[in-house]
């Protein structure tokens, strides 16, 4: 029995984006940009089961971390290749720290019910809140959205060598 990740897609394509009136505002830097990803998860099953490990609730497998994405395009930008490569990244970033997550999951432990959920919740904030922030942040700055070539580059390459490590912790020396 594991904790397995899904993506549902895996790669994106124009398809999965909304189309937007209006160029958007980056929540995290306040920069105009043309397109903006981010991911949803669900796990289930919902609730998830327990089992007592040691005297302790844990929760039992198998459970599954599904990532979907949140995508929205201006109506009014050119959709490219390489725009939609750089938006494929931010939406990787749910992909490598879903693992991450589900690599926790095992060892979380409480006392009782409610304070295992409270350890999943904070799991949860620290991976896909605090670790992905960061490294949105990090990948937008460095690529000024897209716009540096050369930074863009380095980052895809680090993405693609964490996606194809499933043992990976770190994308760039960031913990995910």
């Amino acid at each position: 029995m594991a904790i397995t990740v899904t993506a549902t897609p895996t790669t994106l394509t124009w398809g999965n984006f909304t189309v937007v009136p209006n160029q958007m505002t980056d929540p995290a830097d306040g920069t105009t940009i043309d397109a903006f990803t981010a991911f949803n998860f669900a796990i289930t099953p919902d609730p998830p089961r327990t089992k007592m490990v040691n005297g302790q609730f844990a929760f039992d497998e198998p459970m599954t971390i599904t990532i979907t994405p949140v995508a929205r395009v201006w109506s009014g930008v050119l959709k490219t290749n390489e725009l939609l490569s750089h938006e494929q990244w931010h939406y990787d970033v749910g992909i490598v720290t879903a693992r991450a997550l589900a690599k926790q999951i095992p060892h979380l432990r409480g006392p009782n019910f409610p304070a295992l959920v409270q350890s999943l919740r904070d799991a949860i904030k620290l991976h896909f809140t605090t670790r992905a922030g960061i490294l949105q942040k990090r990948y937008d700055l460095d690529t000024r959205h897209g716009q540096q070539d050369y930074y863009q580059k380095i980052w895809k390459d680090r993405m693609t060598a964490c996606l194809a490590n499933p043992k990976a912790d770190q994308i760039g020396g960031f913990f995910l």
